[in-house]
């Protein structure tokens, strides 16, 4: 029962790396409960451990790389094999992963009604061949959104989700904790990042 619990804290903590600010605190939690789970099970031999790190990496590939779907399917493959070869039970390995890959679609799905989304972290790969010769420009200008008023999708510790004019983006508060569906203006931009304070009901 614990490799479960520990296989599944694996993948969430990368879900939680992957959509929130937290990305530190998720991926040390997955490498921790992944490693405990490597090491309860004693008799785990090295590459078996290197097949599964590779097919956690193919699988975050195919998250960031959308409508590839050969990256994704080996990387499913190869946990599965490297968590067969850890347990040496077919049955328990798919039974652990399903368990695992379930509980993170979960939480996909609520740090998504959350206003959560994998853009911080996709913003780290490139899918498009964008430069200023065909008419982009790598730095988006928000000085525009200077005054405008929006709400928050996120609780904003201080950093969190924000829409205006139904566009999410992402904020930061000044000096001070917002919570979620808080009406809130921006009073400052600077280059990407956009800081904003709480409307108090009487202005």
């Amino acid at each position: 029962m614990l490799d479960i619990v520990l296989l599944s804290i694996g993948f969430l903590g990368l879900v939680i790396a992957a959509l929130t600010p937290r990305s530190t605190i998720g991926g040390a939690v997955s490498l921790a409960s992944f490693s405990a789970y490597f090491f309860l099970n004693e008799h785990t031999e090295w590459y078996t451990i290197i097949i599964f790190i590779l097919g956690i990496s193919l699988l975050v590939f195919e998250v960031f790389i959308p409508d590839f779907g050969i990256a994704g399917i080996f990387g499913v493959l190869l946990i599965l094999f490297g968590l067969y070869q850890t347990v040496g039970d077919l049955a328990q390995a798919v039974r652990d992963l399903s368990i695992a890959f379930l509980l993170s679609v979960g939480l996909v799905i609520i740090l998504a009604k959350k206003g959560y989304s994998f853009d911080n972290f996709s913003k780290l790969v490139l899918t498009n061949n964008l430069d200023t010769a065909r008419g982009y420009s790598s730095n988006i200008d928000y000085s525009t959104l200077l005054g405008k008023k929006g709400k928050t999708l996120t609780a904003l510790r201080p950093t969190g989700k924000a829409v205006f004019d139904e566009v999410s983006l992402d904020v930061l508060s000044q000096n001070e904790r917002i919570e979620e569906n808080v009406l809130i203006e921006v009073i400052r931009v600077e280059g990407s990042k956009i800081v904003v304070r709480r409307v108090v009901e009487d202005e």
